[in-house]
């Protein structure tokens, strides 16, 4: 059985006979960050002494299992048969399953078999081709038909995706089937259809929020970071870029419930989506404080930091540089009295995201401030 007292690394890489684990042995070469495990019988001189291979002896099912719980990667050196069968019982959503490729014996192909897309296992099968000379295999059909990953869009940029389960698959599949699916980019979010993505002939810009209304499309897409209330009995896909931050100050020991809370309504009452938060923003005083870490944690975002010169110097620019009627200039705070700088929230919000405004002023409670900027386009 895998060492539990060991780390798992991102990807395991199982081999079981002997000429897999000669293919496992060169593919680890080409993934040092990947864990090697070969079957005791077909070691040949591996060892589990620290070396990257860890030995594991017969039964295989439980091994596999337990392979599958705790790495988020699992290339086998197995036929696509025999993996699904010992990995079946422990099979969950392609939003929590690993990525599952196989490899047969001989080297030929690397089969995408399990969370191609959501998982990775597409991207993986590639990757195992590549380093071995094998052929990757991948059925998702949006990359054997070339359209738009409908799941996958603007990932990389750090995109999030807000969708129903059944909303998403159903987008995906009008975009299959060569259904019209409109797309509205919203322009004050500042945000572009990802140049990486391809954009299929059947999703079709529109210009105004009001135009997916047309009966014509059979599901549709929004990019945006602000909340709209919207009826529709077709499918909606909406993306939030990561586009907003916020500069939070807030007395010593404040609970993070209390900051979240602050955060979160806030950013609701002025129509901003929580998805769309880049990260959190603070002065460098505030950089052990609790509640502030809890909050980046729970929102899956990082803090980025400023000192005093920094905050104060966002306070003494002049103002003539704001010329949208949208944005606003740090307003003095309490926080000049008891950190000695001209305010935190709304100059860390600034810096943060290179604007030169605020787009939500100051918020205040008893015991946190709290401020929203949006990362000018690029």
């Amino acid at each position: 059985m895998p060492d539990p007292e060991r780390a798992p690394t991102q990807t395991a890489i199982v081999a079981v006979s002997r000429p897999g684990a000669a293919l496992a042995r060169r593919l680890a070469s080409k993934m040092p960050d990947a864990t090697l495990y070969v079957q005791r019988r077909s070691a040949d001189g591996d060892s589990s002494d620290g070396g990257g291979t860890q030995i594991y002896d017969f039964p295989l099912r439980p091994v596999i299992q337990e392979l599958f719980a705790r790495h988020r990667e699992l290339v086998v050196f197995l036929p696509v048969g025999a993996a699904v069968r010992l990995l079946a019982p422990v099979l969950g959503s392609k939003n929590q399953d690993p990525a599952v490729v196989c490899v047969d014996d001989a080297g030929r192909y690397a089969v995408s078999v399990l969370s191609g897309h959501v998982g990775g296992a597409d991207a993986l099968a590639h990757r195992v081709a590549d380093a071995i000379g094998a052929q990757p295999i991948v059925t998702s059909a949006s990359d054997t038909l070339a359209v738009t990953p409908i799941d996958l869009v603007g990932r990389d940029a750090g995109w999030r995706v807000e969708a129903t389960p059944t909303d998403l698959t159903r987008t995906a599949a009008a975009v299959v089937n060569g259904d019209l699916v409109a797309l509205w980019i919203d322009p004050v979010t500042g945000a572009g259809w990802p140049d990486d993505t391809l954009l299929s002939e059947n999703i079709i810009p529109v210009t105004y929020l009001s135009g997916m209304r047309d009966p014509r499309y059979a599901a549709a897409l929004i990019v945006s970071d602000r909340l709209f209330a919207l009826e529709s009995s077709r499918p909606l896909v909406t993306y939030r870029p990561p586009t907003l931050v916020a500069g939070v100050g807030c007395r010593r020991g404040v609970p993070e419930d209390h900051l979240r809370e602050l955060t979160l309504r806030t950013m609701e009452e002025h129509g901003l989506a929580a998805l769309s938060l880049a990260k959190i923003a603070t002065a460098d005083i505030k950089a052990d404080e609790a509640g502030i870490i809890a909050l980046a944690e729970t929102l899956s975002v990082p803090i980025e930091t400023f000192d005093g010169a920094r905050l104060n110097a966002v306070a003494d620019q002049d103002d003539a540089d704001v010329s949208a009627s949208h944005l606003h200039r740090p307003t003095a705070s309490a926080a000049r009295d008891l950190l000695g700088v001209f305010g935190v929230a709304e100059p860390a919000a600034m810096l943060a995201s290179g604007a030169d405004g605020v787009i939500v002023p100051r918020a205040k409670s008893d015991r946190a401030t709290i401020a929203i900027a949006r990362i000018p386009s690029s």
